[in-house]
């Protein structure tokens, strides 16, 4: 299951640097590997309370975005940021502990930010490819867990 969450990943990255768009199917099936093997992983009871509150800090999340682009960047909050990108960040709430979630998610942007940063001036697009450069992001750091199995992401 962890390769096809794999490959998931790096199709996510290729159409979102290419084309700038992903299939929703794509971030569907995504959603639902990453919950089912986060579920796999742990008590029902603890899958719960960290989907809500990962949900919840998601909300916080989307708030705080929606206030900004409309107060400061006078633009409305999908024009600043599209579906995509929050579907990934539902896939990345569903699939891990709200500790873990944390940590990923908050590496994942500013992973984000260096590589895009880098890449601007080479990039067709200059917009950023958020949920391509967070999937890039996850697919190295499964990627180099599963080869040497260094730490469960689902302990707590």
């Amino acid at each position: 299951m962890i390769y096809l969450i794999l490959a998931a990943l790096l199709a996510i990255f290729y159409f979102d640097l290419k084309e700038r768009q992903v299939y929703i199917l794509l971030f569907l099936f995504i959603i639902g590997l990453g919950g089912f093997l986060f579920y796999r992983n742990t008590t029902i009871e603890l899958y719960s309370i960290s989907i809500a509150t990962n949900i919840i800090c998601l909300l916080l999340i989307g708030i705080v975005l929606w206030g900004y682009s409309k107060f400061k960047m006078k633009i409305s909050l999908y024009d600043g940021i599209g579906i995509g990108d929050f579907l990934f960040f539902l896939f990345m709430a569903v699939s891990f502990p709200t500790n873990v979630f944390l940590v990923l998610f908050s590496f994942s942007l500013i992973f984000s930010l260096i590589l895009f940063m880098i890449l601007k001036p080479k990039l067709k697009h200059k917009t950023v490819p958020l949920a391509g450069l967070q999937a890039l992001f996850l697919f190295i750091l499964l990627f180099i867990n599963l080869i040497f199995d260094l730490l469960n992401l689902y302990a707590i």
